[in-house]
Formats: C-alpha cells, sequence, structure tokens
C-alpha cells in the first residue's frame, strides 16, 4: 500500500510546524498531593503530545544558533511569552543555554494578563502539568515568598500564560527540576525591593531566575503609537525604544529602567518583574555580566502582516565567567533546503534516525521513550538545519498476506523540516494520522518494524520513459489532484512503470489512464533505513 504525505501544525508560516519525552515528576522536593494546575495551552500556544512538544521545543533551541552552545551557567534568563509561533525561536536562543542537572529549581516571574492585583501572586499547588508532564512545585517556596506584598491570588493563576509558556522548554533543557511560579501585578519600588529580598533568600547556587516578558506592543490594537503607524516608518524608532530598555537592564540600572517607563510609557508587560530582577541581581550577583541573544518584532516574520507588532527579546545574566559571545538572532529564522548534491545520509546518522522515530514512538504511546536524549544526541550545525524530505514507514514483522505488512506511512515529500525533525514528524504521523489505518497502540510497538526514508529533492520528468522502477520515487499531479510513491513501493508490489502511474492515478482520485495526458510527473530518489535487530 502506498505512503500518506503528512500534514503538520505550522509554527510561523515563515519557519516551521506543529510544534517529550515519558510524563515524569520533575524534582524530588515536593510529593504531588492537593492541586496540579492543568495545561491552559496545549495545542495553541505550543504544541499538544509529548513527543511533539519535545521535539518542537529542541527544534527551537537550534534553529536560531544552530552551533553547539557555550559552556555557560546563567544565573538569570529574560524570555519573552508569545505563542511558540511567534516568539519562540528567541526564547530558545536562552533555554539551548541549559542543560540536564544544571538546576534543581526554576523560579518563573511574569505579569498577571488576565487578573488586577497590587504586588505579587504566589501559588500552593502541588503541581503544574503539560503534555510532558508534571511538574511539582518547591517545597517551602512558598512560605519564604509570602509577605504583605506576596500572597495568593487564585483568580490569577488559571488562563495565564507567562509561567506555562516556559515549562516545556525548561523540561527539555533540564529535565528534573521543582517550580516557583509566581505573577506580577501592579507594584512600586518598594514592593520589589522589599520581594527581591524574600526571592535572594532563594538563591542557593542551584536555582535558576527566569523573568518573563514581551517588550514593546505597539500599534492601534495596544493604543500605543507615539511614533505613529507602522506603516509610516515607526519600526527602526520602536526598535530603538526597545534597545534602549535592554541597555538598562543589561547595566543592572534599576533607577534608570523606571525613569525609562515613565518617561516613554513603553508597554513592556513584564515591566515590574523586570524591575525586581533589577532588584535582586545586584543582591546576589553583583558582577553579573549580560549578553543579548534574540531580539525581533512579530512584524519580522515575512508572512505576519499586521498594523501592530509585539517585541520579543532574550537576555542571559552570568554571575560568573563570560556571557555568551556571537551575534543575537535579530530575524526570525528561516530553513534553507539541502542542495541537490547532498550526500547520502552516513551510517551513523541512519541509525540515528531510526533511534529517533522509534523514540518518539515510545514516547508518544508508551511513555517510555528516550526521545529528548535522541534529540540531544543528534549533532549540531547549520547544515544540520537544512530541509529535507522525509518518510516514516512501519511494518508488521510477521504479518499474514491477509494482514499486509504496512501498518502506517506518512512524510513530507517537499522539504519542509530539518531531518531530526521531520523524522520524528513523519514517525507521529504513520503511527496516528495514517486515514488508511487505526491510530497505533502502545502494545503493537513490539510487533513493529521501523523505516525511514530520506527523499532527494525531486525533479520532473517529460515522460514516463524517465522513470526507473527500483531507482525512482514518482509524484503524479493533474487538475490539482496529486499522488506520490516512495521508491520502494513499486518494486514490493511487483509493478512496472504503466501500473506504478495507474495506481497513482486511482490513489488521486483520477480516473485510469489520466497519467498518459496533461498530466506532471516528477521523480526523486531515496534512501531507506530499516531498524537493525
Amino acid at each position: 500500500m502506498p505512503p500518506r504525505i503528512a500534514r503538520s501544525w505550522a509554527l510561523a508560516a515563515a519557519l516551521l510546524p506543529a510544534l517529550a519525552f515519558a510524563p515524569v515528576t520533575f524534582g524530588s522536593e515536593v510529593s504531588i498531593a492537593a492541586r496540579t494546575r492543568p495545561a491552559a495551552l496545549a495545542g495553541g500556544w505550543y504544541p499538544e503530545g509529548r513527543a511533539a512538544l519535545v521535539s518542537a521545543a529542541h527544534l527551537l533551541m537550534r534553529v536560531g544558533r544552530p552551533e553547539p552552545p557555550p559552556v555557560v551557567r546563567p544565573v538569570a534568563l529574560v524570555v519573552p511569552h508569545a505563542g511558540w509561533n511567534y516568539s519562540g525561536p528567541v526564547a530558545g536562543t536562552a533555554y539551548r543555554l541549559l542543560k540536564p542537572g544544571d538546576f534543581d529549581r526554576v523560579v518563573v516571574v511574569g505579569p498577571s494578563h488576565h487578573e488586577a492585583f497590587r504586588g505579587y501572586a504566589i501559588d500552593d499547588a502541588s503541581a503544574y502539568r503539560t503534555p510532558a508532564g508534571d511538574v511539582p512545585l518547591c517545597e517551602g517556596a512558598f512560605a519564604a515568598l509570602r509577605g504583605p506584598e506576596a500572597q495568593p491570588v487564585p483568580a490569577a493563576v488559571g488562563p495565564e500564560h507567562s509561567v506555562e509558556i516556559q515549562l516545556p522548554f525548561l523540561q527539555a533543557a533540564l529535565g528534573r527540576f521543582c517550580l516557583v511560579p509566581v505573577l506580577v501585578g501592579d507594584t512600586g519600588a518598594g514592593d520589589e525591593r522589599a520581594f527581591a529580598e524574600r526571592l535572594a533568600s532563594l538563591d542557593d547556587g542551584r536555582t535558576l531566575f527566569v523573568f518573563s516578558s514581551d517588550f514593546s506592543h505597539y500599534g492601534p490594537r495596544f493604543d500605543y503609537q507615539p511614533f505613529g503607524a507602522l506603516s509610516d516608518g515607526a519600526a527602526p524608532k520602536v526598535r530603538a525604544l526597545d534597545e534602549r530598555a535592554v541597555a538598562l537592564l543589561s547595566r543592572l540600572d534599576g533607577a534608570g529602567f523606571r525613569d525609562y517607563l515613565r518617561e516613554t510609557g513603553n508597554t513592556i508587560c513584564g515591566r515590574h518583574g523586570l524591575s525586581t530582577m533589577l532588584e535582586l541581581l545586584p543582591r546576589i550577583a553583583p558582577a553579573a555580566r549580560t549578553a543579548t541573544l534574540g531580539r525581533y518584532a512579530s512584524t519580522d516574520i515575512p508572512t505576519l502582516r499586521d498594523d501592530s507588532s509585539v517585541a520579543y527579546v532574550a537576555m542571559a545574566f552570568v554571575r560568573d565567567g563570560a556571557p555568551p559571545a556571537g551575534e543575537p538572532l535579530l530575524s526570525a529564522p528561516r530553513l534553507l533546503d539541502a542542495p541537490p548534491d547532498t550526500p547520502s545520509v552516513a551510517p551513523d546518522d541512519a541509525a540515528r534516525l531510526v533511534r529517533l522515530a522509534r523514540a518518539a514512538l515510545d514516547t508518544e504511546l508508551r511513555g517510555t521513550g528516550d526521545l529528548q536524549g535522541q534529540l540531544a544526541a543528534w549533532p549540531r550545525g547549520a547544515e544540520r538545519e537544512r530541509r529535507q524530505g522525509v518518510f516514516v514507514t512501519l511494518n508488521r514483522k510477521n504479518a499474514t498476506a491477509a494482514d499486509g505488512r504496512l501498518r502506517g506511512c506518512i512524510g513530507q515529500p517537499e522539504p519542509t523540516f530539518p531531518l531530526y525533525y521531520g523524522t520524528v514528524q513523519a514517525a507521529l504521523g504513520a503511527a496516528l494520522r495514517d486515514p488508511r489505518f487505526p491510530p497505533v497502540t502502545g502494545t503493537e510497538l513490539a510487533g513493529l518494524e521501523v523505516e525511514v526514508t530520506v527523499l532527494s529533492p525531486r525533479r520532473p520528468v517529460a515522460s514516463a520513459a524517465e522513470i526507473r522502477i527500483g531507482t525512482h520515487g514518482v509524484v503524479l499531479e493533474k487538475e490539482g489532484k496529486a499522488a506520490l510513491f516512495l521508491p520502494q513501493v513499486a518494486p514490493e508490489q511487483g509493478w512496472s512503470v504503466e501500473q506504478t502511474l495507474e495506481a497513482l492515478c486511482e490513489k488521486a482520485g483520477l480516473p485510469n489512464g489520466a497519467w498518459r495526458e496533461g498530466a506532471r510527473l516528477s521523480v526523486f530518489t531515496g534512501q531507506v533505513i530499516g531498524e537493525r535487530p
């Protein structure tokens, strides 16, 4: 039976798709008991599903800066909190600095977008949930932070995105940790100094402080456009406005930052949290050094057309040693296609691809796969982020003639994703979204073989005479309909070229013989990589 083509949820049309490891408990400080906050953003702001989520997080931690991350251990990060379609690559430039075991505890401080209150809202839940698992709240932190300016505000927690959006990144980057979530309402300098003292009490060398904020919200939708419409050339002025804020944050200039906010009215949603950070860092890391890792606005995403914009910034503050070097990410990354002369996948990479596909299935369907480890092991470099077509086929090991061997086959015939990410997406599609079969279950996995086919770029052919059975995969297009066979399909079925084209017509919903006139034919080759016992 022929393969199916995957259609994936898009992560910004300019860049990526649908954007996990097993659902585990992260950290050992606390047992899950009373209340777990459910995920509110899965399937919208970030992908739904364990394997899809962790693979998307790894993709975003790579595409903005594909080279290996420096050996840097930040004490604090500033990260954006829009949907991953928009700010994910900027956030990824910060989270790529982390590695498993770096921190036991993470404090995430974000603004409240849904509930107005004075001071800080701290949560006494037991855990926060994402599709990648439950993250426990840290034992003792609630009591340490509670005070006149910090109290539980239950109504602020439910739909709020500024903390939750960070958690899958932290799960993918760190593995095990416990969480201290803090929402910030309306605060003054006195509140910020007092709460910074409480936060400083948590600084034990194993705690990371994450400050969640988008920067300027500009345009009529936000009722803030001191430089006029974006279409009239305001964008450079807005960018300079945010650069002033970044410079003040880099200097840990709390008084200057507050003066700047009063002067400009800049709509930085996490401004009170950032002011708190500027009170905290002089207390715990007075010599902190800073690097801006990423900075662009939503209107810099090529396919986005809007009269308003939101700016996204990522920064790292390092207590000891040099901050990360290199130029920041200043525009939404665009992935390039692998060139036509790309060599075959090397044996080591071929084995990695099959392990990735298997780990994705085990992670998603059984909760036991080491997808996190397989993604982390995939080599880095700009050439590793080039897009290539890839399919995953699932075959029954001991199928009867009546059952047939095929259990699912889906992929991307056009270069869409980097090979490691495309393989994960194709594996999940073959198991769960091939419309010819019911979804694969976890109990079936041991009886299935995984086969990965890496596709070359396709090229048009003038006639069926150029098609070589056993060498070429074939795509047929006519009247807005299309169908594809991988190179191994025709030999497996014992088909000639003519029989292959007739089967393609049937698959595309075209009449017999439709390939003979007016159809567009193209071919490609495929490197077939199977599992080895």
